[in-house]
């Protein structure tokens, strides 16, 4: 018998729309935080999806300022990465002032202990 618990696999899966014309370093209210892991840093596969009705690229970051894209996707186009720290993600268009109109699903894992 076993004093401590077996660790247990918990897995996150979410899928968010945006609708946004921010860009990266856009004074407030800059990037949409698309995905937020208050506890932990799960790994898992990011999908954004950029829509058709786009008028430019979509970009996803791990950070606000946008100094870490993860993916690019252009107009009714969509890219699936996979991310070994998953805590927050951004999204925001390439170019200020124009509209991106998307989706990004997270599929992440983490073990926990119970």
């Amino acid at each position: 018998m076993s004093c401590c618990p077996e660790p247990q696999i918990v897995t996150v899966t979410t899928c968010n729309t945006f609708n946004t014309d921010q860009a990266a370093g856009d004074t407030p209210p800059g990037p949409v935080l698309i995905f937020s892991q208050a506890t932990g840093s799960p790994s898992g596969y990011v999908t954004l999806t950029n829509f058709n009705a786009s008028g430019d690229d979509a970009n996803v970051s791990t950070d606000s300022t946008g100094l870490n894209i993860i993916a690019t996707a252009n107009p009714d186009n969509s890219v699936t990465v996979y991310v070994e720290s998953l805590q927050e993600l951004y999204v925001f268009s390439s170019t200020t002032g124009i509209q991106v109109l998307g989706q990004v699903t997270v599929q992440a894992i983490q073990t926990s202990r119970p």
